[in-house]
């Protein structure tokens, strides 16, 4: 059984937390945590997990109604109890015994999960009243043989692009079945995008459905979407705002360093070029610095009394 962990306690919100409170604390502990700025921390590292693990669980409200009343595991499996079952009764354990691989070798260990289908909600971060094997849409030419699933794409994959290969191995009677999918991330994906993989549907009378992956774009505390540009947030100091100084910008590869040009207002945007999203015809979006002025968690009698000077000058 998976260990229990707080994830309010995890993000410090109540129970009683919104979403907007949630997502608030999410991005404060994600950019504080985030390997970025804490290269070769492994306890930093370790914690970003954890807090991405609960964002992820208490942003979904149906993961979060199960994690109410089951726990982590009734939340990372989809758990939902039998009619008429006993209301903290563990999910059966069947006999599958699957291994899911990514090609650099990391991966998991699914042996809980009984069927194909149960796989493939935990492979594609299907929840509850998530089927695969059921029979899509048939508008716009599908087949009864194809299966629907979600792929969870960070900012980083939408930006490189290039395969994602998926290898994963399960049990089809006595015999254990091997199966790879080579996933082309192409240019110009976004949230609710769709890509069709041939032939990798399921298989009947010597017919084979297409998979269609569902794309939904992981959130990243460091970035907002728009459209094809990113959004970063950067905190300065009052008076760099003022002077002008060199700042640094996250940025999806590394951050970079701009100029803040003297008598900088909160609020402004400064563009950088090309460092968005791509776009499907070619190029990129652009990312743009969102400058907001932050005070130091503690300011020196000198400072204060700067302060002061500055205020009788009004």
């Amino acid at each position: 059984m998976a260990d229990y962990i707080d994830y309010y306690s995890v993000l410090g919100v109540p129970k009683s937390s919104g979403e907007a409170e949630i997502k608030s604390a999410y991005r404060k502990l994600a950019l504080k945590h985030h390997p970025d700025r804490n290269q070769g921390n492994k306890a930093a590292e370790a914690k970003f997990k954890e807090i991405n693990e609960a964002y992820e669980v208490l942003s979904d409200p149906q993961k979060r109604k199960l994690y109410d009343q089951f726990g982590r595991e009734g939340a990372q499996q989809g758990y939902r109890p039998p009619p008429g079952g006993p209301q903290r009764q563990r999910p059966q354990q069947g006999p599958g015994g699957f291994q899911y691989r990514y090609q650099d070798g990391q991966g998991a260990d699914f042996s809980q999960f009984g069927d194909f289908s149960d796989f493939f909600k935990s492979m594609f971060g299907g929840g509850q009243g998530f089927d695969p094997f059921s029979q899509p849409d048939k508008r716009g030419g599908r087949s009864e043989l194809d299966m629907e699933a979600e792929l969870q794409l960070s900012i980083e994959e939408l930006i490189k692009g290039g395969h994602k290969q998926l290898a994963f191995s399960y049990r089809a009677g006595r015999k254990t079945e091997t199966r790879e999918i080579n996933v082309k991330i192409p240019r110009g994906l976004r949230d609710g995008s769709t890509i069709r993989l041939r032939g990798h549907g399921r298989e009947a009378g010597g017919r084979a459905g297409d998979l269609y992956l569902k794309i939904s774009v992981q959130p990243d505390p460091r970035f907002e979407i728009d459209g094809d540009d990113l959004r970063a947030k950067v905190e300065v100091l009052p008076w760099d705002a003022a002077l002008g100084a060199e700042v640094s910008v996250p940025a999806p590869g590394g951050p970079v360093k701009i100029k803040l040009p003297p008598g900088t207002g909160s609020g402004r945007r400064l563009r950088i070029g090309g460092r968005g999203l791509p776009r499907e015809g070619g190029g990129h979006g652009d990312l743009y610095a969102v400058i907001t002025l932050a005070l130091p968690d503690k300011l020196s009698p000198q400072q204060l009394d700067l302060f002061r000077k500055l205020k009788e000058l009004e």
